[in-house]
């Protein structure tokens, strides 16, 4: 099954149960921007943007559960009449599968010249900033167990008391189709379902894993550094542990932020400002202020911290089957 065919389903989906915000039309003078960056942190950049150049921005969200692969899937469903100028992902795995689709066109923006190549398209479809970290939430405090890495989560004292979210969206997805390609099918499948016989459970989204971790009814599971953040804004006690670090370390996955310009709207001029404004060190150095990331990419090799060693576009390959694959082990299917 090919990329475009599971963003596709996923489409039918959201476009069946529709969203909380409704786009611009093509003949309204605002830019209309799809985020899945949280709503939180992404409303005040967005609105800076709107005070500082008097352009108006209409803002639609994702939720939680569906983070990032929902308006992925509404962007390819709206292709034909496409009705977002801009789309300012969390990850880069469905952006990647977006611009191979043509849903994103070229722009090549003045801000993307600092960047570094493995964060932006060869082809000026898309840039990234701000990194975010896959980290190991841990109950801080008690007799949890040491981890320093996912196998870790193997361990029979932590059974029934371990959780991930479910891979089929958000930046869970990206990890799993990382692991499948750096370790291949078969130690990954086995990895899945040594979490299964060690009673993984599988959540609604990051957040909840930080969330339950730090409430103290999970000892550790898989989540993003941002959610680590909020989940002890909220009072939990939990901490994240970078996994997988050192010499004999595979390393973690960093994922960037990133921006595109949608193909096909009307008012480019005023959308490709936006561009601009999302992919400056100004907007960079307050996301990672806000603890939303964790490292920029301007500054990537002074990053302490030890990257799992695959592309992105490799990642992005097996986000079309290695989650639902990684989904049906975690459930006790056969992939």
């Amino acid at each position: 099954m090919t990329s475009a065919a599971v963003i596709a389903l996923l489409s039918a989906f959201v476009l069946a149960t529709g969203c909380k915000q409704e786009p611009a039309t093509s003949v309204t003078p605002e830019v209309v921007v799809y985020t899945s960056v949280d709503q939180q942190i992404a409303d005040p950049l967005l609105r800076d943007f709107e005070s500082r150049t008097g352009i108006k921005i209409r803002i639609l969200t994702d939720t939680e559960a569906t983070k990032s692969a929902g308006l992925a899937a509404r962007l390819l469903a709206e292709k034909a009449n496409p009705q977002a100028d801009v789309f300012w992902g969390n990850e880069v795995f469905h952006t990647i599968n977006l611009a191979r689709n043509g849903v994103l066109t070229a722009y090549e923006s003045p801000e993307a010249a600092a960047i570094p190549a493995q964060y932006k398209d060869a082809a000026h479809l898309w840039a990234g900033t701000c990194l975010r970290a896959r980290v190991i939430a841990v109950a801080d405090g008690g007799s949890t167990p040491a981890v320093a890495g996912i196998e870790d989560l193997k361990n029979p004292a932590l059974k029934d008391r371990i959780c991930l979210a479910r891979p089929t969206a958000g930046t869970t997805g990206g990890q799993v189709s990382a692991i499948y390609a750096l370790w291949g099918n078969d130690k990954a499948d086995a990895f899945f379902r040594a979490l299964h016989a060690n009673g993984a459970k599988m959540l609604g989204g990051n957040a909840v894993v930080a969330e339950q971790v730090g409430q103290g009814q999970m000892l550790a599971g898989l989540t993003d550094n941002d959610d680590i953040a909020a989940a002890e804004r909220a009072g939990g006690k939990v901490k994240g542990v970078l996994p997988d670090q050192g010499e004999a370390g595979i390393g973690t996955l960093t994922i960037p932020c990133t921006v595109g310009l949608v193909a096909g709207r009307p008012g480019s001029d005023r959308a490709k400002k936006l561009v601009d404004h999302l992919l400056g060190d100004a907007v960079e150095a307050k996301l990672i202020e806000a603890k939303f990331g964790q490292y920029s990419v301007r500054a990537s090799g002074a990053q302490a911290v030890k990257t799992i060693d695959v592309p992105y576009a490799r990642i992005a390959d097996n986000m079309a089957w290695a989650p639902t694959r990684a989904a049906a082990i975690l459930e006790g299917r056969t992939p």
